[in-house]
């Protein structure tokens, strides 16, 4: 089903929007636009591709909707990884986490029923399930401005997705990036809670399903089933190491769920493989 097609990652030189784009690029595609806002991201994407005759690179911002409008001319299937996705960051400036995660988001729905696009997928995260954050307040209202897209979209057909996951284990600013690099400095490494679980897979596991979920005939929510690790079986990993707990912070969950009770929502395991 992406034979031919054009597609766009808004946010794509993320860990999840790169990941997406090595299995674009497998395909036989006719384009993919990469639009997102970070310069230094977008020039080693471009190193690492070059001038690839399927990529084009657009430095572009989701907040400004006449850019993003002009960015998604001509696609077929747009993937919305743009977000502010630290817990802290969004505490800390919850205006701006609004302006990405909830304007933006509303930008690019309005762009893709202009354009007539004929996939949309907003990728969202597990903190959005009876959230207690910044973060995932702003992200459980974007899933909300796309579950509800289809109700006033008039005689346009977008098919409407959102892809619900745990952590993406490994990514940029991840727990498992800073115990790395706090074990290279020799450091003991800092955990809010040994007991606290989460859920997780890698970054091309997640891909995958997404890329699954945008080629099926499904619609609505999807919500990625993965493992639930604790922090006790993520640390394992680093041997025997000095560790510091520091608490969970009033924004941080013991658990957290990939689902409310009573929801309605698609299930999709996401290959372990």
């Amino acid at each position: 089903m992406l034979t031919n097609k054009n597609i766009i990652l808004l946010g794509g030189t993320g860990t999840l929007g790169q990941a997406t784009l090595e299995l674009l690029l497998k395909e036989d595609i006719h384009s993919v636009r990469i639009y997102a806002r970070h310069e230094h991201t977008m020039h080693l994407l471009r190193q690492k591709y070059g001038e690839h005759s399927k990529i084009r690179y657009i430095i572009g911002d989701i907040g400004n909707k006449e850019i993003l409008s002009r960015a998604m001319e001509n696609i077929d299937t747009c993937f919305n990884f743009a977000a502010l996705k630290h817990v802290w960051t969004c505490e800390s400036q919850p205006l701006e986490a609004l302006k990405t995660n909830v304007i933006g988001v509303q930008n690019a729905i309005d762009c893709a029923i202009e354009r007539n696009i004929k996939t949309f997928v907003q990728m969202s995260t597990d903190k959005a399930v009876n959230a207690i954050n910044t973060y995932g307040k702003t992200k459980a209202l974007a899933e909300d401005l796309v579950l509800n897209a289809p109700l006033y979209q008039g005689n346009n057909r977008t098919k409407f997705i959102v892809c619900r996951s745990g952590n993406i284990l490994g990514s940029s600013g991840s727990v498992l990036e800073i115990w790395s690099e706090q074990q290279k400095q020799g450091l003991p490494l800092t955990v809010t809670d040994l007991n606290a679980t989460r859920y997780g897979a890698s970054k091309e596991q997640i891909a995958k399903a997404i890329l699954k979920a945008a080629t099926s005939n499904l619609s609505g929510l999807i919500v990625l089933g993965m493992k639930r690790y604790s922090i006790k079986e993520l640390l394992a990993q680093f041997g025997d190491c000095e560790i510091v707990e520091t608490g969970l912070k009033p924004f941080e969950k013991m658990d957290e769920q990939l689902f409310r009770e009573g929801e309605k929502f698609t299930l999709m395991e996401v290959d372990e493989k």
